[in-house]
């Protein structure tokens, strides 16, 4: 035995793990300490099983195990029911529900279908559905089969050609493919101008757009799209207990209240029946104890090649039947196509691996495998397991610590891009998801395609709702017997076809908006407004000041959604109408219109750089240069997570640059024009009264930005309290130190708002508002957007 002992030690000594033991032995303990606490509840006495028997006589039905999304529709079509009790002075809406008949159920539903923009019988034929679920869950039972039978009838016969409910997707269905995601992924480095918060976001949504496309995820599998329940109690009133009682043993419970109060066994066997909420130890979304990167043994080759896998669990109904699903992710030939690049790059970005040595991309990619072994994974740290991958950017740049970002974001940001790249119809991530599934059709088996795409074999979903439209095989060849054109139907098939770079997201010219007649309505609003006016420009403290407030905000909200209904009909205008006009030009001698490639003009270096790699990527490289070249991806992406652009980028373009001191001084007056006396650096100790504190320091941003006058200091004063001062007043609560963004302030204790108040007052002369100040416009606000609430 000692002969083995030092054996397993000179083994363990050599292999560099004997230091590691105090790690492990403290593990145990941890371990042992915590399986004494049982975490299985006590079990029930012979009294409490018989007060549980007795409790369980007057139990008439035990609720469905709804889902929190369904919960949350249910309580929506409930809102809908008590309205419709109420305005159509039907009754008490629990006991008309109760006691319902086809008649008020067909009523029910007219009234949706007339009070809320229902465009497709799918939606209507949802709440129906939901509306059932509704019935089961306050009265314990299921709604009549005659009674659906005969709802589904005048739903057919009535509310469909009344309202003009058109079929669910009979516009089409999006599917993508490689070509679609090579145009939107370099769009998004290359060719996008808009702004956001912080340049991560833009790396987290091509991540997105790749894994959408690569694994068919849904977005709620990556990112956070679980909506917020209602706040009116509603669903506590409906779920809040697990079972439905009868009425005898309603009045039962009722008479004998202070008994139960004092019982204390029928205390634990009530408590039973009650809603018990199921949290979580981690966000629902991609998190990093999801995701392994590993250096693998190429069995062809032998080298060492990183790869990844991802495990994704939060698919649709997950919480009822889980069925996770796992991925492998290898290097791509094309970098701009490689989410493992990008991955990593986030993950260096953080800070996310236990080891120390890994700190940039030289680090991962030139580690080996040790001999025996076909793999080394690359472990998280422990504090990082838990944390959503994609995190949300606030408004002022800040990046999250542990919140996932929103699906808003990712669709939103995808819908964008996808027309401002030339699409005719905007995309989301179902287009994408698609696109997974009728690659996988064909390729794999049917029932690995079920399971990559989380669907029930039994219900046939692929053929349903996910197969493209467009039959994508040459038939007509096929019958010829001649050679089948498959290149020309792979084209066929995809979105990629009717895209015209030369479209944008808003493409009307100025000569049609200069000619668009007004519309009467909004030309009423404003004749009503001008005469409560009566010329005058500030109307604070005017006796009709609710009604001229009331009176901008509907004109504001109509001239709005006016100009997005001019935009959306001029696109598809264009779309239909621009093959004609090229053909007409043609025709009359013209020629034709040749395609030439966006010049790549980025502020960020980094990106200008990312663009110019993706772009014109050699296919002959070697693998030495591109091993260099994914090295340097991956760096730009780290980089570039950290760089921001704001919409002052365009403003500062069109203005001439700021005169920026070089040594010296500066006057202490509020002037626009003031004169700067020489000064040292770019960036003087007292600035221009009209620049932005928060936004001087910032280094993500561009020179431009932070050097940004605006043009007078109201303007200043309303960016820097939309933008800058809710995290600092944040600070203060927590008790942390504000910190001010300037290298020659950097060790300034500033330890409340009033205190950098005063300091960027009376060292770099700006002038920001009073706490008392902030507040009233914040009362303002408030006012104004309750009242636009209730009214």
């Amino acid at each position: 035995m000692p002969a083995r002992t030092e054996a397993v030690r000179h083994h363990t000594a050599r292999n560099g793990v004997l230091g590691h033991h105090a790690d492990f032995l403290k593990r145990v303990a941890d371990r042992e300490t915590n399986a004494r606490v049982s975490k299985q509840p006590p079990p029930l006495s012979v009294k409490q099983h018989a007060a549980h028997r007795k409790k369980m006589t007057g139990v008439r039905f035990i609720k469905p195990k709804y889902a929190a999304e369904t919960q949350i529709n249910v309580s929506g079509i409930y809102g809908k029911w008590k309205r419709y009790c109420t305005d159509m002075e039907v009754g008490e809406w629990e006991t008309i529900l109760k006691k319902v008949n086809i008649a008020t159920m067909e009523d029910f539903f007219l009234w949706v279908c007339e009070k809320h923009k229902i465009r497709s019988w799918g939606t209507s034929l949802e709440y129906i559905r939901q509306f059932q679920q509704l019935y089961t869950t306050v009265t314990g039972q299921y709604t009549d089969r005659n009674n659906n039978k005969e709802l589904y009838k005048y739903h057919d016969r009535v509310l469909i050609p009344r309202f003009g409910l058109r079929a669910p997707n009979i516009d089409g269905k999006p599917v993508l493919n490689v070509d679609a995601l090579r145009v939107i992924l370099t769009f998004n480095i290359a060719y996008d101008t808009g702004v956001v918060p912080l340049e991560r976001q833009r790396v987290n949504q091509a991540g997105c757009d790749m894994i959408i496309c690569y694994a068919g995820v849904r977005p709620a599998e990556l990112v956070n799209n679980e909506r917020k329940p209602p706040k009116d109690g509603s669903l506590d009133e409906l779920f809040g207990a697990k079972a439905v009682m009868s009425a005898e043993a309603q009045s039962d419970n009722e008479g004998t209240e202070d008994n139960v109060a004092t019982d204390e066994d029928m205390k634990v066997v009530e408590t039973l029946l009650l809603q018990e909420t199921v949290g979580r130890d981690r966000q629902k979304a991609l998190c990093y104890e999801d995701i392994l990167m590993m250096i693998v043994r190429h069995p062809a080759t032998g080298q060492a090649t990183l790869a990844m896998s991802i495990k994704f669990v939060h698919h649709k109904g997950c919480d009822n039947k889980p069925r996770p699903t796992i991925f492998f992710f290898t290097p791509s030939k094309k970098l701009i196509f490689c989410p493992i690049l990008l991955f990593l790059a986030l993950a260096l970005s953080d800070h996310a691996f236990e080891a120390k040595c890994i700190d940039d991309a030289r680090s991962v990619l030139a580690a080996q495998v040790p001999g025996g072994l076909l793999c080394v994974p690359l472990r998280w740290k422990e504090s990082m397991l838990k944390i959503p991958f994609f995190r949300r950017v606030s408004r002022d740049g800040a990046l999250s610590e542990n919140e996932a970002m929103l699906y808003a974001t990712l669709r939103d940001h995808m819908a964008r891009q996808s027309l401002e790249a030339g699409f005719g119809v905007a995309w989301t991530p179902k287009a994408g998801r698609r696109g997974a599934a009728n690659a996988a059709n064909g390729n794999a088996p049917d029932a690995v395609r079920d399971q990559m795409m989380r669907h029930n074999p039994k219900f046939f979903t692929f053929f349903s709702a996910y197969l493209n439209q467009i039959a994508n095989f040459h038939l007509q060849n096929a019958f010829l017997e001649e050679e089948l054109e498959n290149q020309l139907f792979r084209m066929f098939a995809h979105v990629s076809l009717t895209r015209d770079p030369r479209a944008t997201r808003d493409m009307v010219p100025e000569e049609v908006w200069a000619s668009l007649p007004p519309d009467p309505e909004i030309s009423k609003l404003e004749e009503r407004r001008a005469e409560l006016k009566q010329g005058q420009y500030r109307f604070d403290g005017h006796k009709d000041e609710d009604e001229i407030r009331e009176l901008t905000y509907k004109i504001r909200l109509k001239l709005s959604q006016r100009e997005k209904r001019i935009v959306k009909e001029y696109r598809e205008y264009y779309f239909y109408h621009r093959p004609t006009w090229d053909l007409e030009r043609q025709a009359e001698g013209g020629e034709v219109e040749q395609y030439e490639e966006l010049a790549i003009d980025l502020v960020i270096p980094e990106r200008a750089r990312l663009a110019e790699i993706f772009c014109h990527q050699p296919d002959d490289l070697g693998d030495k240069e591109m091993a260099q070249l994914r090295i340097e991806v991956i760096n730009l992406y780290v980089a570039l997570c950290g760089k921001r652009e704001t919409v002052k980028r365009k403003r500062a373009q069109r203005t001439a640059p700021a005169k920026l001191p070089t040594s010296g001084f500066i006057k202490l007056e509020a002037d626009p024009d003031i004169e700067f006396k020489p000064a040292p650096g770019p960036f003087p100790l007292l600035t221009h009264p009209n620049q932005c504190p928060g936004c001087i320091g910032d280094e993500r941003m561009s020179l431009k930005e932070r050097t940004f006058r605006y043009c007078r200091p109201t303007k200043r004063n309303d960016h820097f309290d939309d933008n800058h001062l809710e995290a600092k007043e944040r600070a203060e609560q927590l008790g942390q130190l504000i910190i001010y963004n300037d290298k020659r302030c950097k060790d300034m204790t500033l330890y409340t708002v009033d205190h950098f108040r005063n300091h960027v007052q009376s060292v770099h002369t700006i002038t920001l508002r009073t706490s008392e100040q902030v507040q009233e416009r914040r009362a303002r606000k408030l006012k104004l957007r309750r009242s636009r609430q209730s009214g």
